[in-house]
């Protein structure tokens, strides 16, 4: 018979409060809720703008986050943190180059924005490349927490039955409360989160003998599984001129990557939308670009330390083959009760944070880009907002199929990018065109331009993974493992470019 891993008083205490708190939330923000789609996505456009930057972070910070950076710190280097540069100028530019013109339209899918430029084909376009990137790429955010529920369990949970307990609860208070629900609701999380990751990083230190001297005197000489010697600190080293090309590419990628996610994903922009402050929703971004930069170096500090830790405590990674379970063994056997109770709901609400605005999003875009021009143009609020709540429940099924498929996959945090990779840059590249230029070419070219540039992107990336398994060197391997984010950079110029070349010339 299987058990339970022992979870004291305390923790179970902090575990049910969490629970209740965010149940009460949603059922709050569903009483609130009026008949119309606009108050049911996006809240009526009334959340405080510490409120959108608390969601926009949760949203950001998923489960994926709180597992996947410790483990990179934990097996890697900080090298991820290097991408952070791009990633500070991408809010800068999406909140000055593109959220006014959202706000300006005020739109409840920023698809239509590109569907009032080039017509329904590219929207349908756009936001079909949204529902499927972002299906997939949730996803990988509930295996993730889904993994950690199933050790927690000691096995008495199967891991479907951590998926369906996930699932479930989102789908319990975002349902029925919508966007205020989950923008409430992440603002705790976004504590829980921060919180919890400061607690875990200081009880690590401070049960480390030496402390932050120790984690990076045996990180500057860290060994990998084979024998390797490594550095986790060496990111400076790229800043010497044999590596610059390396710090260029992440640095691109990063703002490449970040313009993509915060301008062209509905998930992110939705928290922004509903901010009752124009000005409010742009800051809350930028501010999002300038915290993320601390927040990451934490959970890569986390992974480092947890490195150091188990120089000492062996037991801790014995036999473990994953890195993405290093964290969540050390919450569960080593943290003190209390301290257990209050990681845990940060790993879960990490999952919360992100799952359930990813149900919103993809909720909001299916019934605003599919139902109503498509399905049923002439039904009333009523009808919409009843369909809109179907809509969450079918995603939450999908969500449960596409997890039990993503199961067995490893490396979670670089699985979640290489998802998005081959969407993000035409999507992007769309925006970019639809936005910022005043070009005028035919809707179906565009749509040819970025269905080919997914589909050569794609081409490549297989490729690039097929020689490389078979042993392949050189400029393949290289593709596979290191220049695989430059999909996204080239999706994007691709699309750019070729839609200055498909211009329709003046009569």
């Amino acid at each position: 018979m299987r058990h339970f891993i022992h979870l004291g008083i305390l923790d179970w205490a902090i575990l049910v409060a969490y629970v209740a708190i965010i149940s009460g939330i949603g059922f709050w923000a569903a009483r609130r809720v009026k008949k119309n789609t606009d108050d049911y996505f996006l809240a009526g456009r009334s959340i405080p703008s510490f409120v959108t930057w608390a969601s926009f972070v949760a949203t950001c910070l998923s489960a994926v986050t709180f597992i996947g950076v410790p483990a990179e710190g934990y097996s890697s280097d900080f090298r991820y943190l290097l991408s952070s540069p791009g990633d500070i100028a991408a809010t800068f530019f999406i909140a000055y180059a593109f959220l006014p013109h959202f706000q300006k339209l005020r739109v409840t899918s920023i698809y239509e924005a590109i569907g009032l430029r080039f017509g329904s084909s590219v929207r349908t376009l756009s936001s079909a490349y949204f529902l499927i990137t972002r299906l997939l790429a949730s996803t990988v955010r509930v295996v993730a927490v889904a993994k950690v529920l199933e050790v927690v369990s000691g096995g008495g949970l199967s891991y479907l039955n951590s998926v369906l307990i996930i699932v479930g609860f989102i789908l319990v208070y975002a349902t029925f409360g919508g966007g205020r629900a989950v923008a409430w609701t992440d603002t705790i999380q976004f504590f829980l989160l921060i919180g919890g990751a400061v607690a875990a990083l200081f009880y690590l230190l401070t049960h480390i003998p030496g402390g932050v001297l120790t984690v990076i005197a045996l990180g500057r000489h860290a060994v990998k599984p084979d024998g390797t010697v490594y550095n986790k600190f060496n990111f400076l080293n790229l800043l010497s001129p044999p590596n610059l090309g390396i710090l260029a590419l992440m640095m691109i990628w990063g703002f490449f990557n970040s313009s993509a996610a915060y301008g062209t994903d509905q998930d992110m922009v939705q928290r922004l939308l509903a901010c009752r402050d124009e000005k409010g929703a742009r800051l809350s971004l930028m501010m999002w670009g300038l915290s993320n930069v601390p927040i990451v170096f934490v959970f890569l500090s986390i992974g480092a330390s947890l490195y150091a830790y188990a120089h000492f405590h062996p037991e801790l990674i014995s036999g473990m083959h994953d890195p993405d379970h290093i964290f969540p063994r050390f919450i569960l056997t080593v943290v003190p009760s209390g301290l257990r109770g209050l990681l845990l709901a940060a790993v879960f609400s990490a999952a919360m944070g992100s799952a359930d605005s990813a149900m919103a999003s993809l909720a909001t875009s299916f019934i605003v880009d599919f139902y109503v021009p498509f399905i049923n143009p002439k039904s009333s609020q009523e009808n919409r907002l009843k369909a809109s709540k179907i809509s969450f429940l079918a995603f939450g099924v999908f969500f449960i199929v596409f997890a039990l498929i993503l199961r067995h996959l490893d490396n979670l945090l670089w699985l979640a990018f290489r998802i998005t990779a081959f969407t993000y840059g035409p999507l992007l590249g769309i925006f970019i065109v639809a936005i910022l230029t005043g070009w005028k070419l035919k809707g179906r070219n565009l749509s040819i331009l970025a269905v080919s540039t997914s589909f050569l992107t794609a081409v490549m990336a297989a490729t690039a993974w097929i020689e490389t398994l078979h042993g392949a060197r050189g400029f393949w391997k290289n593709l596979h493992e290191t220049y695989w984010p430059l999909y996204v950079v080239f999706g994007a110029i691709l699309v750019v470019f070729g839609s200055y070349l498909s211009q329709e010339k003046s009569a």
